[in-house]
């Protein structure tokens, strides 16, 4: 049978695991703070076309003539923060207007990846991390944000807490 470890052996063990322990902690914050960092970009970008098509929203209900209308033009901001245009010809047009003046108004990627943060959502590249897609089901035009792993973030939660700015 092995010998018991002496009591300095055993001290010097825990001072060597609490030091290790200390120091992955302090990576692991460091790291989460980088990320929180880099997707505030993305956050700020989805955010900045959710304002824009919630003015249009506001427009289309504004000029809406029947119940009808606005009950359509509602729905569609209720269940995914989306704009319903008149047809799907004006979505088509809507969609493209908005992604060209969204990136002449941020011309650099958030994330600074190469490439404009504004997509359309039809061509949408395989790398598609820090976008925000813009595009239209029929005459719904919508926006999806993708996070900087390319995950589509969550319209409703991006909408309710703003991110602080726009970094780059």
């Amino acid at each position: 049978m092995a010998e018991r470890p002496s009591a300095s052996a055993r001290l010097r063990f825990a001072w060597i695991l609490g030091i290790v322990i200390i120091v992955y902690g302090a990576l692991a914050i460091a790291l989460s703070v980088h990320v929180i960092d880099q997707q505030s970009g993305a956050r700020a970008d989805l955010y900045v076309a959710l304002q824009t098509l919630d003015q249009l929203h506001r427009e289309a209900l504004s000029q809406a003539t029947s119940a009808q209308e606005r009950q359509t033009i509602e729905t569609a901001w209720r269940n995914e923060r989306a704009f319903a245009a008149a047809s799907s010809q004006q979505a088509r047009h809507v969609a493209g207007t908005l992604i060209s003046r969204l990136n002449q108004e941020y011309p650099t990627n958030a994330c600074s990846r190469s490439g404009p943060s504004f997509v359309a959502a039809s061509a949408l590249p395989a790398q598609h991390a820090c976008m925000v897609a813009i595009g239209g089901k029929g005459n719904v035009v919508q926006a999806t944000g993708y996070d900087t792993q390319g995950i589509a973030m969550d319209n409703f939660y991006e909408y309710l807490y703003a991110p602080v700015g726009r970094s780059g």
